[in-house]
């Protein structure tokens, strides 16, 4: 029964952590609460379970794309320097001609149906893998990023 509690208890911390107050910043982890680090990690998990889904068939395991055909996620400058517009493109898709790291790309990606939640998790693992620095997406930016997506993009 004790450890029935502590289990009961673990899971309630958990739940607790994982619930965000929708004014968070992209914050790299170490300027991040506890309770944030906790969701961050959270967010890495869930979002390699949906990478490995979604994306990785395109953009490779290990985020490096595929010759000229899809761009690298790991070290691009395209993506990290705008979470909003990757947002819109993980959740809408893109048609749109890209340069990636000065490699130019004209392949469409499609839309992924997944939640805003999962949208923020896959952002959260792709902007802190392979040596990207993107700190933690909270589900609440991304909510307000998606209600402002350019059409087409």
């Amino acid at each position: 029964m004790k450890n029935l509690t502590k289990t009961l208890l673990a899971l309630a911390a958990i739940l607790l952590f994982s619930c965000g107050s929708g004014s968070e910043k992209k914050e790299t982890s170490s300027t991040l609460s506890s309770r944030d680090q906790v969701r961050l990690k959270q967010y890495q998990v869930q979002g390699a379970k949906v990478y490995t889904t979604y994306c990785a068939n395109c953009h490779q395991q290990d985020g490096k794309g595929l010759a000229s055909l899809y761009p690298p996620l790991a070290g691009s400058d395209y993506l990290m320097e705008d979470m909003a517009r990757a947002a819109c493109i993980i959740k809408n898709g893109q048609s749109k001609e890209i340069v990636v790291n000065g490699v130019t790309y004209n392949s469409m990606m499609p839309g992924n149906p997944i939640t805003n939640l999962e949208v923020a998790e896959v952002l959260t693992f792709i902007a802190n893998a392979w040596g990207n620095e993107g700190g933690l997406i909270g589900v609440k930016d991304v909510d307000k990023w998606l209600e402002e997506c350019e059409e087409g993009y």
